[in-house]
C-alpha cells in the first residue's frame, strides 16, 4: 500500500523516507500540531495583551487614576498580569509587560509604566 501524506492524502511521490507531498502540507501539518499544543499559552497571552493595550490606553501620560469600574467596562482581567512590584512601603502593583496598577481604597486604581528604579535585585 502507498504512503499518503498526513495532510491532504495524497500518495507520496519519490524518496521513501518522504513524510509530506509539498512544503505546505508539512508546514500545515506543523502548525496546526503547535496549535493544538500551545491552546492554553495563546489564550493566556491574548487575555494579557488586552489587558495591556486597556491600560496604555487609560494612562496615556505615565501615570493615571481611575475607578475601578472603568477597567471592568473595559473587560480587563484581574486574574492575569505578568508580573508584580512590591515597594519599599508595601504596595503591590501588578504589571501586564510594561503597564501596571495598584489597587487603591476607595474602587480606584493607579496605573503606571515600568521604571527603571523597579528592576532592583
Amino acid at each position: 500500500m502507498p504512503k499518503t501524506c498526513p495532510e491532504c492524502n495524497e500518495v507520496l511521490v519519490g524518496r521513501s523516507d518522504k513524510k509530506f507531498c509539498s512544503d505546505q502540507c508539512r508546514y500545515l501539518h506543523n502548525n496546526r500540531l503547535k496549535t493544538d499544543k500551545e491552546k492554553e499559552v495563546i489564550r493566556i497571552n491574548s487575555i494579557l495583551r488586552k489587558n495591556r493595550t486597556i491600560l496604555k490606553k487609560l494612562n496615556p501620560v505615565g501615570k493615571t487614576t481611575v475607578r475601578k469600574e472603568v477597567l471592568i467596562t473595559e473587560t480587563f482581567d484581574f486574574n492575569y498580569y505578568t508580573h508584580t512590584f512590591i515597594t519599599n512601603i508595601g504596595d503591590k502593583y501588578y504589571f501586564c509587560y510594561e503597564y501596571g496598577y495598584h489597587l487603591l481604597p476607595g474602587e480606584k486604581i493607579i496605573i503606571v509604566n515600568w521604571q527603571p528604579y523597579m528592576d532592583r535585585k
